[in-house]
């Protein structure tokens, strides 16, 4: 099987796009660690060194699918919350629509499961500073301009919505009914976060 060319002004955007879209697939069903750079480059009919030269190794190829990941998660999210005018509605809906992403094998696996192992704490949290946790910091002055949340600071609400949600899509991975426990857990949350903003 001929290789294609490697990187130039004309296919770079190109090659990039091509195994990206290989490495998501191939991330989400062997792994972190079990994901083969060697499969990747076969599948794409490019030459090895252009994966070298376009992410470095497996762990900037993984980096940069999960920047990736977690700038559409961004966009979906931020589209709904939007949409809606009055800020509380904005977190349930904005959490609502996260929590379904992380129904799908997909997402879950690259945004919640296989990041852990791959990309450093601080690194994953510069990435979520530049979406969804800097998302979220957008919306809670409004929340605390209307009373909700009392004797809680900004921080104290990011991480907890933003931990809590985390936890819930990460145990979606062992969920026997998962449709049950997206409708359980997201009650308990709403539950949680309702006793917080009158506490």
């Amino acid at each position: 099987m001929s290789k294609r060319p490697g990187a130039n002004k004309e296919n770079l955007e190109e090659t990039r796009r091509v195994f990206l879209d290989i490495a998501r697939k191939e991330f989400c069903e062997h792994g972190y660690a079990g994901a083969s750079t060697s499969r990747i480059v076969e599948k794409s009919g490019m030459a090895r060194g252009s994966l070298y030269y376009h992410f470095g190794d497996k762990g900037g190829l993984f980096h940069a699918v999960y920047e990736e990941a977690m700038n559409e998660t961004l966009k979906h999210v931020s589209a709904i919350m939007d949409a809606k005018e009055d800020p509380w509605d904005a977190l349930i809906a904005g959490s609502n629509a996260f929590l379904d992403l992380c129904m799908k094998d997909e997402f879950r696996k690259i945004a919640l499961i296989e990041s852990q192992a791959a990309i450093s704490f601080k690194d994953r949290l510069i990435i979520h500073e530049a979406t969804l946790l800097g998302k979220l910091r957008t919306l809670i002055p409004a929340l605390l301009e209307r009373g909700y949340f009392p004797g809680h600071t900004p921080n104290t609400i990011v991480i907890f919505i933003f931990g809590i949600l985390g936890e819930i899509g990460r145990a979606f991975d062992s969920s026997q009914d998962i449709k049950q426990d997206r409708e359980a857990y997201g009650h308990a949350y709403e539950q949680s976060l309702s006793k917080m903003i009158s506490a």
